[in-house]
């Protein structure tokens, strides 16, 4: 299965052959402002099988200092998150793997959701009704290292 997907105007598309490598919210401060919204639901994919079908985003480097993101400068759509350094053992959270917002994908539906990520930032308002695992940022050592680094200007 090809998945695509692209920006709100139609200037940026892209395709993945492979199957997502995870999916899941984000509660961080960081996602929370990128996307504009309680929470960032995204897919990862593959970096290396993920290609631009039309246009390319705009790329800059996330007020954290561990990641770069991407959008549409038509639109505005946020549409790439990737970190720049291995942030787990597996190397899902890292540069081989690209993530994607859900909302962008043409068929969203098809994701399965399958972990909650940085909820000591979640809103107290949001609420979710599910066994799907729920991970702490503040008690990810490799993570708090990499934004440590990134603030000393050492990464």
């Amino acid at each position: 299965m090809s998945w695509t997907g692209g920006c709100l105007c139609g200037a940026i598309r892209y395709e993945c052959l492979d199957q997502p490598v995870s999916a899941g919210t984000c509660h961080c401060r960081d996602c929370q402002q990128w996307i504009g919204a309680a929470f960032h639901a995204i897919a990862g994919f593959p970096t290396s099988s993920f290609r631009f079908t039309r246009g390319k985003p705009k790329i800059f480097d996330a007020p954290s200092g561990i990641k770069e993101l991407g959008f549409c400068t038509g639109c505005g759509s946020p549409l790439w998150d990737r970190y720049f350094i291995d942030l787990d053992e597996d190397g899902i959270i890292g540069p081989n793997t690209v993530w994607i917002p859900i909302g962008k994908l043409d068929k969203p539906e098809t994701i399965n959701l399958e972990f909650h990520y940085c909820v000591e930032s979640q809103l107290p308002w949001v609420n979710f009704d599910d066994d799907i695992p729920r991970m702490r940022c503040d008690e990810q050592k490799a993570l708090q290292e990499a934004l440590e680094q990134a603030k000393s200007g050492n990464s």
